[in-house]
C-alpha cells in the first residue's frame, strides 16, 4: 500500500515486519507505515534490539526479523542479539529491491 498523507503530501508506504523464530515465523499482518525503505529498515533494526534486551530472550536461537515492504520484497533481515546485525538488500535508487 502506497498512501500520500493529507497533512503535507508526504508519500509513505507500508513495511511488514515478520519474526523468523525457532523454524517458525510470526507473521506481521499490520505493518507499518513509513516513508522511506531506510526508515524501515532502522525500524526493523531497533524491533531486533528490543527483542534482544529481553532478559528472557535466547540470543543464540536465531531469531531474526525481516522487512518486507508492500509488494512482498524482502530489503533487510536483522539477526537478534548480534552486533550491526542488519543484512539490507541492494536498493535501487527509487527504493526498490
Amino acid at each position: 500500500m502506497i498512501a500520500t498523507a493529507k497533512d503535507g503530501g508526504i508519500t509513505v508506504q507500508r513495511y511488514y515486519f515478520p519474526i523468523f523464530h525457532n523454524g517458525e515465523t510470526q507473521t506481521d499482518e499490520v505493518g507499518e507505515l513509513f516513508g522511506s525503505a531506510e526508515l524501515a529498515v532502522q525500524y526493523g533494526a531497533r524491533v531486533a534490539r528490543d527483542i534482544a534486551s529481553d532478559p528472557e530472550c535466547d540470543r543464540g536461537a536465531g531469531t531474526v526479523v525481516i522487512v518486507v515492504d508492500a509488494p512482498g520484497a524482502e530489503i533487510a533481515r536483522h539477526r537478534v542479539g548480534s552486533v550491526g546485525g542488519a543484512k539490507p538488500r541492494k536498493l535501487l535508487h527509487n527504493g526498490a529491491p
